[in-house]
């Protein structure tokens, strides 16, 4: 007997309360996922309803109702595909959110456009105007960042040069 004691390692109690948050923000993520299919589901749904009503509507104004629609579904899938990718990869991507910021901006412009025909004349339409004005740098700086997020994402090539 050589008088040592055995010490019993015990769980480090970070590593547990790690292994807790994550779990936690999975269930987020994967709750948050089920909500927006969820949503999706009832877009589209209210999507076959507006095809209904194109006699009573007027066909151009069901084409943009729907077409805005479209866009929302568009919006709620590329969430559904961040958070997928940030379940995946553990890491959360800028070029999800700018194109979804795009893809909001687009149909803020088309709701904006409709208004403007219906406004002419009144003083509403100057605010529309400047309005449309604004979502235009929106978009403009939104695909400038997009291409300069994808272009820094994108692997180098090695120079043939050398």
């Amino acid at each position: 007997m050589s008088g040592r004691r055995e010490v019993r390692e015990r769980p480090d109690v970070g590593s547990r309360l790690s292994g807790f948050i994550e779990l936690a923000e999975r269930i987020v993520y994967y709750g948050a996922a089920l909500f927006l299919l969820l949503t999706i589901v009832m877009v589209f749904l209210s999507v076959v309803a507006g095809l209904r009503d194109i006699a009573e509507a007027g066909l151009l104004q069901t084409a943009l109702e729907i077409l805005d629609k479209v866009l929302l579904i568009f919006i709620f899938a590329e969430l559904l595909s961040t958070i997928s990718t940030t379940i995946r990869e553990r890491e959360i991507a800028a070029e999800p959110f700018l194109l979804i910021g795009l893809i909001a901006v687009v149909r803020r412009i088309l709701a904006v456009t409709v208004s403007i025909e219906q406004s002419l004349g009144t003083p509403r339409f100057q605010d529309l105007l400047l309005e449309l004005g604004v979502l235009t740098a929106l978009v403009i700086t939104l695909s400038i960042a997009l291409y300069f997020t994808r272009r820094s994402e994108r692997p180098r090539e090695p120079d043939d040069a050398q």
